[in-house]
């Protein structure tokens, strides 16, 4: 072939290396769990800043909740990981206190992000003297009661612990005169330990117990207030017979069937469940009220804490397109964004003052109930080890003690000693 010719066949290829290239800015967002709402209107977002940020181009990849911890270790101590992700608010000391995460506060415009959200809301991303993500979205855990079962036996929603028991106990029947037990008062989510102590821990705080001292160092979830809400639970299993006997496999599919086909009165949820409980069973209706305080505690029944959780969307330390990901982040979070909350039953509710408390809330459901209680809630304490506390310590002997196999001070002596060393070891 003659020199010509190889030069003609050179031209095409040097056209093709010389052609357009994408030089956007890529950001790698993990989604870690969601309702199949949430899921499809996060897509329809992501395609929307992809439209208007012709500078950044943002690649989803959906993750399993339950994996969270050991996908984030495994893939940050590689030096990979995603640049934004949706992770538990609590990860905000575990990750943000070992420099996983990036402080927000440093960006120049974080004070006016901030002035966005209410404030106790916000508070739950911070960790000592940093914030660690944009609140995604808030719960606040209730008392669900079934309407059809409370409205046949002419019992209202109870308000006091004795007449939570009360109301267990009256709604716990056989139907059909077998001896066995066919509907039950109150059921429980034991097959999920994280889950079980996000059930049990509302009624420590509606009690006025704590978790952990306010400088984190002491457990103090073994003081006699707590004793006596587990003991409350204890002998509603063991005495009145009125917790599903079953509750330490249940998942959320189990409590759902249960609750949708009449077979339990109560359950201890959260802004999720109503709309669960419709899909399974449409029209099904029930009563959302606050958990039940303790007798002497009447008077506070509208403003004693309950468990507030929440979801944030933290910024990678690691990321090389740290404010790429935050613009990112404040798409995802901002004003507009989250009155898709209030729209949409997305499982959770809104965290910024214009969703909250805008005219469109009015018609979401709950939404005084939930205004109020996420007022006065609290979170769990801002401490690197309390996700292992919960689920590892407080479930397991938690559900010891409902079921008999030690009592409830014993129970919550014995995870206080585990818990105790477990804040000597994490910082």
């Amino acid at each position: 072939m003659n020199r010509t010719a190889r030069i003609l066949l050179l031209i095409p290829i040097l056209f093709l290396s010389c052609g357009p290239r994408d030089t956007s800015t890529e950001i790698q967002f993990w989604n870690f769990g969601g309702t199949q709402p949430y899921l499809k209107w996060v897509r329809g977002r992501i395609d929307q800043f992809n439209r208007t940020h012709p500078g950044i181009r943002v690649v989803q990849t959906d993750k399993s909740w339950n994996m969270i911890r050991e996908i984030l270790y495994a893939n940050y101590s590689a030096g990979a990981g995603p640049d934004v992700m949706t992770v538990h608010a609590n990860y905000a000391a575990e990750f943000g206190g070992t420099g996983y995460f990036y402080p927000i506060n440093k960006f120049p415009d974080f004070e006016e992000v901030k002035s966005w959200y209410q404030p106790n809301l916000f508070e739950s991303v911070r960790y000592k003297d940093n914030y660690y993500g944009l609140p995604g979205s808030a719960i606040a855990f209730v008392l669900a009661c079934n309407k059809d079962l409370f409205d046949q036996a002419g019992i209202s929603p109870p308000k006091t612990w004795s007449e939570f028991r009360e109301a267990a106990r009256r709604l716990t029947r056989d139907l059909d005169g077998d001896g066995t037990i066919d509907q039950y008062g109150l059921v429980l989510l034991g097959g999920d330990r994280g889950g079980f102590s996000y059930r049990l821990v509302p009624f420590f705080f509606k009690a006025g117990a704590t978790i952990l001292s306010d400088d984190l160092t002491t457990v103090r979830f073994n003081s006699p207030r707590a004793v006596a809400a587990l003991t409350l639970f204890a002998e509603m299993y063991q005495i009145d017979h009125s917790i599903t006997p079953g509750f330490l496999a249940y998942s959320h599919t189990e409590i759902n069937d249960l609750f949708s086909s009449n077979r339990v009165a109560m359950a201890i949820e959260g802004p999720w469940f109503r709309g669960i409980v419709h899909e399974k069973s449409p029209g099904k209706e029930m009563y959302i009220v606050p958990i039940p305080v303790p007798d002497d505690m009447i008077g506070q029944y509208d403003t004693a804490p309950t468990l507030q959780d929440m979801v944030m969307y933290p910024v990678s330390a690691h990321s090389k397109n740290l404010n790429a990901a935050w613009e990112f982040a404040k798409f995802l979070r901002d004003e507009e964004a989250d009155m898709e909350w209030i729209r949409q039953d997305m499982g959770a509710v809104a965290t910024t003052l214009h969703a909250l408390n805008g005219p469109e809330a009015e018609g979401y459901p709950d939404i005084a109930l939930y205004r109020n209680e996420l007022r006065h809630a609290l979170p769990w304490p801002p401490h690197p080890g309390i996700i292992p506390i919960a689920n590892n310590v407080l479930a397991p002997f938690g559900q010891k003690a409902i079921v008999g196999e030690l009592t409830p001070r014993q129970a919550l002596e014995a995870a206080a000693t585990e818990a105790e060393e477990i804040l000597r070891t994490t910082r």
